[in-house]
């Protein structure tokens, strides 16, 4: 796959950045204690330069609706697959117990693990960051009117200043106030130099930890900042690509870039204040160096860069399904070391299971991809919305005949009851709920019209 094709320079380079990311992520989810967690940052401030790029670019202002058709078809069919995919894996394996397997599938699937500390992290963990970047574009739209309306430097400053403050006031209230833990904050930048911080532990646990810990963090309020960085470097390329390039990719922006990042794992250890500002100064500081990186390497050693950039083009499929297999592998290292005699034999074999590893890994993603470039996700969006659209009609309608019922107006509980009586007639109605014949109907007709979906040349890339 050519990797240097017709995009601008500077969006040429964010496949290699997300191809070391993924790479960065999958290696510390096999073996934890240093920075890899960190690759997140990236995929978070690319997701924002590719949207502001490619919305800035136009001159037009988005239709929002078909917008967030075509975002949601980018994430959201593969993700569930990924989710049910990732249910068997554990259940085969025993890598959670049944019941919580089940409960966490329950809340993947409706997007909702990020509200319950007890449900976070273990071999999903990394579904976390489909209904935080769900949150984005829900962001993106009130980012894209004020650079519209506000497009001179001014303008991004306050916006960016105006970001930052929301944000660090949303995590120091969430750090102090719900005992909250930035996500893998508990992680040291190094194995040799331990993290001596933790969370505080002053509120009582609620309901499967409700909003606490590390849920706080799962939602864009907590990292908004990076992507709205993301969304003014992607709008000022559009706007004035020559000076942006100019800036951004030199030896002096890489050296600062280098030097905000190491101030920023400098934040993880000096208190919980440092945590407020920390994900931010890492992430300006790593996509900095980063950015500058894949451009030397495009220069020195093109086959490597083209190899980094088709991962980066692979690297959402990667993400979804990785991390079963990456807990699993050390299950199967260490029963089998005890048997193996020798530190040889064992880093032998620990390297023969990662590669199996990463084969697996790979087979999955492969087929994730040919699920996502199938017509299945564009059916699965459009019974989505077209159920979603016909319900909120049916029950418009319903409760303006309620309203106009003037008996009606002071008996709240006769009202419940008529709802809980229409609603699930409505449900019936659309499919949602039952064996609806013409539901199967309208599916098996759009299959036998619908063409194969037109493969998407960087399936990680956020473009319109």
């Amino acid at each position: 796959m050519n990797t240097t094709n017709s995009k601008p320079d500077l969006l040429r380079l964010t496949s290699f950045c997300k191809g070391l990311a993924i790479l960065a992520v999958v290696l510390v989810h096999w073996k934890g204690g240093w920075f890899g967690w960190q690759g997140v940052h990236v995929f978070i401030v690319l997701s924002g330069l590719g949207l502001g790029y490619s919305c800035f670019k136009r001159p037009q202002t988005p239709e929002w609706k078909s917008w967030f058709r075509r975002r949601l078809r980018r994430i959201l069919p593969v993700y569930w697959l990924a989710v049910w995919l990732s249910t068997i894996i554990l259940l085969l394996f025993d890598l959670h117990s049944v019941k919580h397997t089940l409960a966490r599938t329950i809340l993947d699937t409706f997007l909702l693990t990020n509200v319950f500390e007890d449900f976070r992290g273990g071999a999903t963990g990394a579904f976390w960051f489909v209904p935080f970047i769900i949150g984005a574009y829900l962001l993106f739209p009130a980012l894209y009117y004020w650079l519209k309306k506000y497009p001179t430097w001014k303008g991004s400053l306050s916006l960016m200043l105006g970001i930052l403050a929301l944000e660090w006031a949303y995590r120091a209230i969430a750090i102090y106030g719900l005992d909250g833990q930035p996500i893998a904050h508990d992680t040291p930048f190094i194995s040799l130099i331990p993290n001596s911080v933790s969370a505080l532990n002053q509120q009582p646990d609620w309901l499967y930890g409700l909003f606490q810990r590390r849920a706080p963090f799962g939602f864009i309020p907590a990292r908004m900042a990076e992507f709205t960085l993301g969304v003014l470097a992607g709008c000022t390329y559009a706007r004035h690509p020559q000076p942006t390039r100019r800036i951004v990719l030199n030896r002096y922006s890489a050296l600062l870039g280098l030097g905000v990042w190491v101030c920023g794992q400098g934040l993880l250890y000096v208190g919980l204040w440092g945590w407020v500002f920390s994900d931010f100064v890492i992430a300006f500081g790593l996509i900095l160096w980063m950015i500058n990186l894949a451009a030397w390497v495009q220069r020195s050693h093109l086959r490597l860069f083209q190899i980094l950039s088709n991962i980066g083009i692979w690297s959402y499929y990667i993400y979804l399904i990785h991390h079963p297999f990456t807990r699993l592998g050390p299950q199967l290292v260490n029963p089998l070391s005890r048997s193996v005699l020798g530190w040889a034999s064992d880093i032998l074999l620990t390297g023969i299971i990662f590669v199996l590893m990463m084969l697996t890994v790979s087979v999955f993603s492969w087929l994730l991809m040919q699920f996502d470039e199938s017509q299945w996700p564009q059916w699965i969006i459009d019974q989505l919305f077209n159920r979603v659209e016909n319900v909120y009609i049916q029950l418009s309608l319903t409760q303006t005949q309620l309203r106009s019922n003037s008996s009606l107006k002071h008996s709240p509980i006769l009202v419940a009851i008529l709802l809980s009586f229409f609603i699930p007639k409505i449900l019936l109605q659309q499919g949602i709920w039952g064996n609806n014949a013409a539901a199967k109907s309208e599916k098996a007709l759009f299959l036998s019209k619908a063409q194969p979906h037109k493969p998407l040349s960087n399936r990680s890339s956020d473009s319109t």
